[in-house]
């Protein structure tokens, strides 16, 4: 007589009549995104799509002495403005019925949540170098330069070495005043560049030896350079030759017109003849640095 255990070793001793349950939550890896709207821009949202028109200051009115009698010389400032549209972002996805009726997890508020998070990053690379040619202008575009790298340490990290002045840490210093100090003041002043950027950031201390980054003392909290918030996005270049990498200064005058908000729509019968389910997410966003002035600032690297 034959005796055979009965287990879920293998599909065939019982495995197959055991039910398989799922993990109530999907487990998403984690990408970089981007930092821009965090960062402190300002959002302007229309319910509609038209252009707009943002006035700005290009140039102020200015003083000087006047003698007893004398004529009083005229200084008017002057005005301009900058247009913001609407440009549609999108994308589509499909999934089979069965997936989405047999699924164990919230599969459909995943695809909400995933599908904003590619608006996001498509907008967010353009918000930081977009040429403004059927796109948004970035804020690298139309920042002005700071500071130039070193020669010869644009390929590296550009900022040279701390022992020879304007180097090393020198080079944030120098940027962080290139911005006047009204703009610096600014509860939206802040810095932003590539991860890899701040990897190098982090090593770079004074003649003095102290770090120039600062860890955040407080959970949740930005770590800081020379007391202003630094934030990361994956969309600003890393050091090399006459690439702009950093970024500092009131980023508030970077204004972002988003018309009708995001939509998340389903059709059950776009993909009726495949029995697919589609979404489709869809936004409508401008964006440009409204103050010319020299707000912002950034970081080059050396073209030698």
């Amino acid at each position: 007589v034959n005796f055979r255990d009965l287990s879920k070793l293998t599909s065939g001793a019982g495995g197959n009549t055991v039910p398989t349950s799922f993990y109530e939550r999907l487990v998403a890896h984690l990408i970089e995104t981007s930092a821009i709207l965090q960062a402190g821009a300002t959002v302007l949202n229309t319910s509609s799509g038209e252009v707009i028109q943002v006035p700005k200051t290009t140039a102020h009115s200015s003083a000087g002495i006047v003698t007893e009698t004398g004529a009083i010389g005229e200084s008017d400032p002057a005005f301009g403005q900058v247009s913001l549209g609407a440009y549609k972002y999108g994308t589509l996805i499909q999934v089979s019925r069965e997936l989405l009726t047999d699924a164990g997890v919230d599969l459909e508020g995943y695809l909400a949540m995933q599908a904003g998070r590619a608006l996001g990053n498509a907008f967010g690379a353009h918000a930081i170098t977009g040429d403004g040619s059927s796109k948004p202008r970035g804020i690298v575009t139309d920042a002005t330069v700071g500071v130039t790298g070193v020669n010869g340490q644009s390929m590296v990290t550009g900022f040279g070495a701390q022992g020879t002045a304007n180097q090393g840490a020198d080079v944030l210093i120098n940027l962080f005043h290139s911005v006047i100090s009204p703009y610096r003041m600014s509860q939206a002043c802040r810095w932003i560049m590539n991860d890899t950027t701040a990897g190098s950031t982090r090593k770079i201390k004074t003649t003095e030896g102290q770090y120039i980054w600062q860890p955040s003392v407080i959970a949740g909290q930005p770590d800081t350079i020379l007391g202003k918030p630094v934030l990361t996005d994956p969309n600003v270049a890393v050091p090399a030759a006459s690439a702009k990498s950093v970024v500092f200064g009131d980023i508030s005058q970077y204004f972002v017109r988003l018309a009708g908000g995001v939509r998340f729509e389903r059709s059950d019968e776009f993909a009726f003849g495949n029995d697919l389910v589609t979404f489709r997410a869809l936004m409508r966003a401008d964006a440009a640095l409204v103050d010319l002035t020299g707000a912002i600032k950034v970081f080059q690297g050396n073209a030698a």
